[in-house]
């Protein structure tokens, strides 16, 4: 796994979270992870060359580097893939990594004029465009990734899918970016009353600040190319970012905690322009239907897969890993907060959720 980190930290520098054109937020979730994308594991130019036999070309995009067990590039790889075994080449999908499609913001807007393919779209920018995808920007929905996969696989996630038809763009199928961990300076974050007060760099999107108001922490708007100096001068104190971020960037030798929190999940999806969809014939519709779905498993295996290695691999380098949060105790500060947010998502979706987690 180490053979790709090093790469990633020399342009972490660079990484920005900027979803250029979001209405809700002014930070790509997929930058965040990773800088300018150096070359593809798959060359462009090989693509290209393969791409003359196939009778249609796409291009998926992604704003992470196409670097191996990231979730965004397994992800697009993967679906990719089992469009051209199941279309025997007919269909080439080129996986665009490293922004070379535009930031989120600028891909979903140009799915729904046509003039971009498809995508890997974070969850939380995608709600910018259709407010019912804000159900799953809430805090502390999620025990766990099992459950978080069952709702989006089930009706309510489905029904979510669907709601993208109204906006000119054909959303396929989920798969997981992870949950979002609260990274502290010098300071461990067990229960609500550890947090009040911390400097914490979040997302800008209206649900995450919003959250961290309620929890009394001062979020703090920051561009990610100014993140980790900020860590090091004490202008903050902490951000919270999936465990994938944490390791790939180097933070075990800048931040003393890793905080279990898992306070917002945050999911993926594959999107394709609407005149990009239609253009293709039924069965050619429900292949790419299929990938995505099967894409979106192997996504969340990977994820599992090398979210405890990381984890395993920056206790060693002597970051210490906080296990015991008490999340009902967060829960319980943010009270009417889930009932705040029905307007803004709209439908019945918030109390059809909690209905199906027992809430």
């Amino acid at each position: 796994m180490k053979k790709w980190v090093s790469g990633i930290l020399l342009c972490a520098a660079a990484v920005s979270l900027a979803a250029c054109g979001n209405k809700n937020a002014s930070s790509g979730e997929g930058t965040e992870k990773a800088a300018e994308a150096g070359e593809s594991r798959d060359s462009l130019g090989g693509q290209q060359e393969n791409a003359a036999n196939a009778s249609k070309v796409y291009q998926i995009g992604f704003t992470t580097a196409a670097v191996e067990d990231d979730p965004y590039y397994v992800f697009a790889k993967n679906f990719s893939d089992i469009v051209a075994e199941r279309t025997g080449g007919g269909i080439r999908i080129d996986v665009m990594g490293g922004g070379q499609l535009g930031q989120e913001g600028e891909m979903f807007s140009g799915m729904q004029m046509g003039t971009t393919d498809m995508a890997v779209m974070t969850n939380a920018y995608a709600s910018g465009y259709v407010p019912a995808s804000g159900l799953f920007d809430l805090p502390f929905i999620f025990k766990d990734n099992e459950t978080a996969a069952n709702i989006l696989d089930g009706e309510i996630g489905q029904s979510i899918l669907k709601e993208y038809d109204n906006y000119g763009v054909k959303a396929l199928g989920w798969g997981e970016g992870g949950f979002r961990h609260l990274v502290t300076l010098n300071k461990a974050v067990r229960e609500p009353a550890d947090m009040k007060g911390l400097k914490i760099r979040c997302m800008e999107t209206e649900t995450y600040l919003a959250t961290y108001a309620a929890l009394g922490v001062n979020a703090v708007p920051m561009a990610w190319s100014e993140t980790i100096t900020g860590l090091q001068q004490g202008t903050i104190d902490g951000l919270d970012i999936p465990v994938s971020v944490t390791y790939s960037n180097g933070f075990p030798d800048i931040a003393k905690y890793l905080n279990m929190t898992g306070h917002f999940y945050s999911p993926l999806l594959i999107c394709v322009s609407g005149e990009v969809f239609d253009a293709l014939s039924p069965e050619e519709q429900q292949i790419l239907s299929e990938a995505a779905v099967e894409a979106g498993k192997a996504c969340r295996e990977n994820n599992a897969r090398v979210e405890e290695q990381m984890l395993s691999e920056m206790e060693e380098q002597g970051m210490a890993v906080v296990r015991d949060v008490d999340l009902a105790a967060f829960r319980e500060v943010l009270g009417d907060f889930y009932e705040s947010r029905k307007e803004a998502i709209g439908g019945s979706y918030v109390d059809d959720l909690m209905a199906a987690l027992g809430e």
